[in-house]
């Protein structure tokens, strides 16, 4: 028989059950809160011209998967790999860190709860390398996109190799090098250290695209265009994949969380509306989503967390990927005589 555990070793045991005991609960009410909170309805966004994007020359051979890192009831921790048969692999967004628990060390008790409870909810069963593994992409060669800088959208950073290049906003650059030595909401400081000297802006011009004033074209074939979001953080930014004329994405981050705030315009759940750097702001984003939504049937709209809507763009659900049919073959001409 083993000897018994020393009073202090006991006292810590007990301390740690009872510290992750909390955690759950709060994650449990936490996740009550959100699907029962009220909302409200927002006034509509300015009447706005659609300018319809060019989307007969797009090169053959794309495809989008659903790489899911983390699920809790009908919420996710996904990534949106986009494959070009050129230009390679793109990754939009990466989840959080494998390296989660580790991270959030240092923060204070509270602090540390919030983190355990709500996106510590979402904590990696396997890292987003290993998800990139699954569907046969190599880690080494991605480029990463997140919709913006939040712990869960940037924390699978730290699962890939050291010379991972991150595509940001300027105004989202700005404000992860303002965060260097501080503790910012949202931003952890192993992520802060590890986006440093990896971060290259994504240049926006004045091209109007769909209802948005400016727009960047990564790739200038129209597969992948990056339009502003800012409001959730300073540089927020929607991706519009655009895989066919008739099978296009537009993966907008945290701007909108779920499908109510798209088809109804409301505003986000209070629990997630604290999350938003600029509310008046993320406001106008939902309600300029939710006209473009109404506005373009066709176009399949992701928010990052609402699996519901990653269900939807992926019938065959996680690690699945979704591809333009092949054009139809053209009959030659019969031969003459």
């Amino acid at each position: 028989m083993s000897p018994p555990a020393p009073p202090r070793r006991r006292r810590r045991r007990r301390r740690l059950l009872a510290l992750t005991g909390l955690a759950l609960v709060g994650a449990v009410g936490a996740w009550a809160l959100y699907l029962f909170q009220w909302r409200h309805a927002l006034p509509p966004a300015p009447p706005h011209t659609r300018v319809r994007p060019p989307l007969d020359a797009l090169p053959s051979g794309l495809r989008a998967c659903w790489l899911e890192t983390a699920r809790l009831l009908d919420n996710t921790a996904s990534g949106l790999l986009v494959r070009h048969p050129v230009k390679g692999d793109l990754l939009v967004d990466a989840g959080n860190s494998s390296r989660f628990a580790e991270e959030i060390s240092v923060y204070r008790k509270t602090k540390w709860l919030w983190m355990r409870a709500v996106p510590g909810a979402l904590a990696p069963s396997r890292s987003i390398a290993e998800a990139l593994t699954a569907v046969g992409a190599d880690p080494a060669r991605v480029l990463l996109l997140p919709t913006h800088a939040h712990l869960d959208h940037v924390g699978g950073l730290v699962d890939l190799p050291p010379s991972t290049a991150v595509l940001l906003a300027p105004a989202e650059i700005a404000w992860v090098n303002g965060a260097r030595g501080r503790m910012v909401e949202g931003l952890i400081p192993a992520h802060v250290a590890r986006l440093d000297g990896h971060m290259t802006p994504i240049d926006f011009a004045r091209q109007p695209y769909e209802i948005f004033d400016e727009s960047a074209d990564l790739f200038g074939d129209g597969s992948v265009v990056v339009v502003p979001l800012a409001g959730h953080t300073p540089g927020s930014v929607g991706v519009f994949v655009n895989l066919s004329p008739s099978l296009r994405l537009f993966h907008v981050g945290d701007a909108v969380h779920d499908w109510r705030g798209l088809e109804r315009a409301l505003s986000e759940p209070p629990l997630l509306a604290g999350t938003n750097q600029d509310p008046a702001a993320s406001e106008r984003v939902v309600a300029t989503l939710a006209q473009l939504h109404r506005d373009a049937p066709e176009l399949a709209f992701v928010p990052a967390h609402a699996r519901r809507a990653w269900r939807a763009a992926f019938p065959d659900g996680p690690g699945a990927c979704v591809s333009a049919p092949p054009a139809p073959a053209v009959a030659a001409p019969p031969a003459s005589r």
